[in-house]
């Protein structure tokens, strides 16, 4: 066994242990002066085209309240980049690497998040109902309170060891989702459908969080 892979089922036990959810550790990305330059282009751009940005290097880019309305940015390099506020309705995203970038309040309502890298992201209240997610990973994710509903496409979804806590998954489609380690104290799964008690076994919730009948959580330890 790897070092890294030591230390992610201490981690992941310690969270079940404790109810608190680790984030992963993901170094803040200082943006380049090559990288400031281009999100300047882009952000001058941004009521004038659709933007166009696929493989591009936007590691720690500033687009905070920004309007990226179906921007195509497949592929990108946005680690630690942040998007807090900004609209980014049914933007593409497939296969971005969004390590650390900062979703706080955005809206992605639409969004495709195809095979998107999304590791300790910050999505907390973000709207993020009828993305496409087939493939991206939520693992350690902040979606306090993000509004999650309608979502399709969920093959190889991963919200493992994620901070859920008050999301919003109504209506949503989850079959097979993988919720391990993943805190869902307060969320509401009203009319969600494809959900299992195997998958709601390995995550943890309370007495608030909602589920369709017949399903059960376990309760999370600690604050």
């Amino acid at each position: 066994m790897s070092i890294f892979q030591s230390i992610k089922r201490c981690s992941a036990a310690l969270a079940l242990a404790t109810g608190t959810v680790l984030l992963p550790a993901v170094a803040a990305a200082q943006a380049t002066p090559a990288v400031e330059a281009l999100a300047a282009r882009i952000i001058a751009d941004q009521y004038r085209i659709i933007i166009n940005c696929e493989g591009c290097n936007l590691a720690g880019a500033n687009f905070d309240g920004q309007f990226l309305r179906l921007a195509a940015l497949e592929g990108a390099d946005m680690r630690g980049a942040s998007f807090r506020h900004a609209d980014l309705t049914g933007i593409h995203l497939t296969r971005a690497r969004l390590e650390g970038a900062n979703f706080s309040g955005a809206n992605m309502a639409g969004a495709v998040l195809t095979n998107a890298d999304l590791r300790g992201a910050n999505l907390a209240d973000a709207r993020l109902d009828a993305v496409r997610v087939h493939g991206a990973n939520f693992s350690g994710a902040n979606l306090q309170r993000a509004n999650l509903r309608m979502l399709e496409y969920v093959k190889r979804l991963t919200f493992a060891g994620a901070d859920a806590r008050n999301a919003i998954f109504r209506h949503a489609f989850l079959g097979g989702v993988d919720f391990s380690d993943a805190d869902l104290r307060g969320a509401d799964f009203t009319r969600a459908t494809g959900l299992t008690n195997a998958q709601l076994a390995r995550a943890c919730g309370d007495e608030r969080t909602i589920l369709p009948p017949g399903l059960s959580i376990p309760h999370c330890s600690g604050n």
